[in-house]
């Protein structure tokens, strides 16, 4: 029996739905290049591996061959300025969260989100103060699914040494069971929409659930085992 006392999470599509101001701010670069707005599920499924390869996407569906690169300083400032006009918690993210912090778990935010409107977003909801760690996808020179944000996140939150057995990451993408993979670490999947969906078949087990609100149960399963 092994208690997960270290939970790390993913940000959008796992405790946030935040595709449609994503989805704004990438529209409303297009339209300033002259070029139509993208649909909501098509630029859903270009989240999750940081904002630059969603961007890279975006304008190569808009027929833009210029590097994304020079359109990230804008594509920031558009987004920083909305980041929250119409994000929302899923469901019971904060109840939940706030009973893991009472059971004594430790809780670490690694996303591929760049760090300030990480920030932004989680002092909006007023979730900052529940992780003892953060890592955004430009925090580290890696970003996931590179295990080092993952690995650097718990060692954040406190752990240290072997914690394959007391760590679980909690996400919903391929992006997510990849990163875990790659450091040993248990996953729980949520599948949002976001990205490309955790593959069973190409990347192993792994546990799934249908909503945020399963979690606490799932935990209690998995801390018998």
């Amino acid at each position: 029996m092994a208690w997960r006392r270290y939970l790390a999470f993913d940000l959008d599509g796992t405790l946030i739905d935040s595709a449609p101001d994503i989805a704004d701010a990438v529209n409303a670069l297009l339209g300033e290049l002259g070029r139509a707005p993208l649909d909501l599920p098509a630029i859903k499924r270009m989240i999750g591996d940081g904002a630059p390869v969603l961007l890279e996407r975006a304008l190569a569906v808009a027929g833009i061959q210029e590097a994304a690169a020079g359109f990230m300083p804008r594509f920031k400032v558009l987004y920083e300025a909305a980041s929250t006009n119409r994000t929302e918690l899923y469901p019971k993210v904060r109840e939940i969260l706030e009973g893991f912090r009472r059971e004594g778990r430790r809780l670490a935010l690694c996303t591929n989100k760049p760090q300030e409107p990480t920030r932004i977003v989680l002092r909006h909801f007023g979730l900052e103060a529940l992780f003892d760690a953060v890592i955004g996808g430009d925090t580290l020179k890696e970003r996931k699914p590179a295990r080092e944000p993952l690995l650097a996140a718990i060692a954040l939150a406190g752990g240290n040494g072997d914690v394959a057995a007391s760590s679980v990451m909690i996400g919903d993408s391929h992006t997510d069971l990849a990163t875990a993979r790659a450091a040993a670490i248990e996953a729980v999947i949520i599948p949002s929409g976001y990205g490309r969906p955790a593959d069973p078949a190409t990347q192993g087990a792994f546990h799934q659930i249908a909503h945020f609100a399963d979690l606490p149960a799932l935990l209690e399963t998995l801390d018998r085992d």
